[in-house]
C-alpha cells in the first residue's frame, strides 16, 4: 500500500494489497485514528460480477449513443466500469449501508474489523465504499488513488464534510469519481464522475497547498464539474476547520478575468 498523509485528517492510497490496515476516519471529530483491514480477496465474487457487466456495457452500441449525448466525448471504458461498479456493488450488498449509525462503535484503532464484516454489518459509508472501488479500479489498471479527504457542496460552504471519493487520470483529463453518492435513475444508478475545473497550473497549485510544509494550514478544494447533471461541487482536503475562500481552485472563480490571472 502506498500511504500519503496529507494532514492529520486527510490521505490518498493507492497499491492498496489484501490485509492491508487503513486508517478511515476518527473517533472523535479531528483525529484519524480508526482502521479496517482491507480483505480484499473476500470480494473476488463482486470484482468478477463487475469486470464481466462492463466489458459487456462497453460493447453495447445504446450506451455508447447516449453517453455521447449525455457527456460528448467521455471515455467509455471507464464509465462502463464505473457504471457496472455502482450497480453490481448495490444489487450484490443491498443493505451495505444500513446501519451507519453503528459505525463509530464497530472500529478500533488496530484494524481488528475487516472490510468484508463491515458490509455484513451494513455499516458502510463513503470510506468503505471508496477503497472497495479503489481495490477494484486498481486491479483494471486504472490510474486512480483513494482520497480522504472533505467535500464542500457550494463554494461558500464554511465548513467541509468529511468525504472519501476516488481521484483518475483517465483519457481526456483528469476526473474525481464518487462512489458513495451514484444518481438513482431508473432503477438503476448512474455513476456520480466528475470533470475538474482547474487548469493546469491550478493544479500543480492545488498539489503544492497541500503538500505545504511551512506551518501552514496544507488545505484546498478543486470545483469539479459533475459530467451528466453539469453540477458543481467541492473536492480536496481540509483540516477539520473553517474552511476560507483561499482554498477553493477553479478556473472559474474569476470569469471575468483572462486565463493567465485565474490562478489565485
Amino acid at each position: 500500500m502506498n500511504f500519503e498523509k496529507l494532514n492529520d485528517v486527510s490521505c490518498r492510497i493507492d497499491d492498496i494489497q489484501n490485509n492491508d490496515k487503513i486508517l478511515i476516519g476518527g473517533s472523535y471529530p479531528g483525529t484519524f485514528n480508526l482502521a479496517v483491514t482491507a480483505d480484499i480477496d473476500n470480494f473476488e465474487a463482486l470484482f468478477q460480477k463487475t469486470e464481466e457487466n462492463a466489458r459487456r456495457i462497453e460493447t453495447d452500441s445504446g450506451m455508447k449513443q447516449w453517453l455521447d449525448k449525455a457527456a460528448p466525448g467521455f471515455d467509455l471504458k471507464t464509465f462502463a466500469h464505473l457504471y457496472a461498479f455502482d450497480n453490481v456493488l448495490r444489487k450484490m450488498y443491498p443493505g451495505l449501508s444500513d446501519n451507519t449509525d453503528q459505525r463509530a462503535k464497530f472500529y478500533d484503532e488496530k484494524g481488528s474489523k475487516t472490510l468484508s464484516e463491515a458490509v455484513a454489518a451494513g455499516i458502510c459509508a463513503c470510506a468503505e465504499i471508496a477503497l472497495l472501488a479503489q481495490a477494484y479500479l486498481q486491479r483494471q489498471g486504472f490510474d486512480s488513488k483513494y482520497c480522504g479527504g472533505e467535500l464542500l457542496h457550494h463554494s461558500s460552504d464554511e465548513d467541509g464534510e468529511p468525504h472519501s471519493f476516488i481521484s483518475m487520470k483517465i483519457p481526456g483529463g483528469d476526473y474525481f469519481y464518487d462512489p458513495a453518492n451514484p444518481t438513482p435513475n431508473a432503477g438503476a444508478h448512474l455513476p456520480k464522475i466528475l470533470s475538474i475545473e482547474a487548469t493546469p497550473a491550478q493544479k500543480r497549485q492545488f498539489e503544492n497547498k497541500i503538500h505545504a510544509n511551512d506551518g501552514k494550514r496544507n488545505c484546498a478544494f478543486l470545483e469539479a464539474r459533475d459530467i451528466l447533471t453539469k453540477a458543481s461541487s467541492y473536492y480536496g482536503y481540509g483540516d477539520g476547520m473553517t474552511v476560507f475562500p483561499s482554498f477553493i481552485i477553479s478556473k472559474n472563480k474569476h470569469p471575468n478575468l483572462p486565463a493567465k490571472e485565474m490562478s489565485l
